[in-house]
């Protein structure tokens, strides 16, 4: 005898997978990265002219949709930006960015040839987190132009999936001011600062003794990431300081779905 008997148990998982896959679907944005190398040697014959110590790696989404080409150039803006140094104006292309900066070195290396170290940059990128709203994307670089030493930094590179464009960091939040309070009660906290000190009562450098938020805010699938670099609240020699905020503690506080 045929058993017509619906097997429930069967039917609820089907339908339970049913709402993952089109749960995760409304939740993810399908993008593809591939890594981009570039260096010096792409410009020019290095063996015959010298040349700066360049090596760059860049995410780059590999779909031609208007969205991907407008991602791609937002990364590249960044890296362009590390690249320029001095009073120069930032190139738009990493190329154009590469080829400034290689010829700033010939420049300085013409002119004092017994005392120039060759310039060097490296950048790096990673992605941090994908959501169907937001890109958060991690570029580690470090730059040499002469001096005591180079400098390292880590850019947050967060970007709207619907547009393509970065998002400024006032706009990640419902209530920017509430936000601000919040860290300044974690970083205190962590810091051993009380409440009724100065914020930079224990060396940091916080301008006008105020606390504020780091110029690159980033995200993980699980935390949301303050990054100060150097010399943005404290020495070189302190180094970096970077605040870990547990994100389903602060979700409240965006205005984007970062989960």
């Amino acid at each position: 005898m045929i058993n017509r008997k619906p097997n429930t148990r069967f039917t609820f998982i089907y339908f339970l997978l049913i709402f993952i896959v089109f749960y995760s679907c409304n939740n993810k944005e399908s993008f593809t990265f591939e890594k981009e190398n570039f260096t010096v040697d792409d410009l020019l014959d290095c063996k015959v002219v010298d040349c700066a110590s360049l090596e760059i790696n860049l995410l780059k989404v590999i779909d031609d949709s208007q969205i991907s080409t407008t991602i791609n150039k937002e990364i590249e803006h960044v890296a362009c930006s590390i690249l320029n140094i001095g009073e120069q104006t930032s190139q738009e292309t990493l190329k154009e960015a590469a080829h400034q900066f290689n010829t700033s070195y010939q420049e300085i290396s013409e002119e004092f040839p017994d005392e120039t170290v060759p310039y060097e940059a490296s950048i790096n990128c990673e992605l941090g987190f994908q959501c169907k709203g937001l890109l958060s994307v991690v570029m580690d670089s470090y730059v040499f132009t002469g001096g005591a030493h180079g400098y390292g930094s880590i850019s947050y590179i967060n970007i709207d999936t619907k547009s393509g464009k970065r998002i400024a960091n006032k706009s990640l939040f419902k209530d920017y001011d509430a936000f601000v309070s919040y860290a300044e009660k974690v970083f205190r906290t962590q810091h051993k600062i009380p409440e009724e000190e100065s914020i930079n009562s224990t060396g940091f450098f916080f301008e006008n003794d105020v606390f504020t938020l780091p110029e690159n805010i980033g995200f993980t699938d699980k935390e949301v990431v303050l990054y100060y670099n150097q010399y943005e609240i404290n020495s070189y020699a302190e180094g970096p300081v970077e605040l870990k905020l547990n994100k389903e503690e602060v979700l409240s506080f965006f205005a984007i779905k970062v989960q």
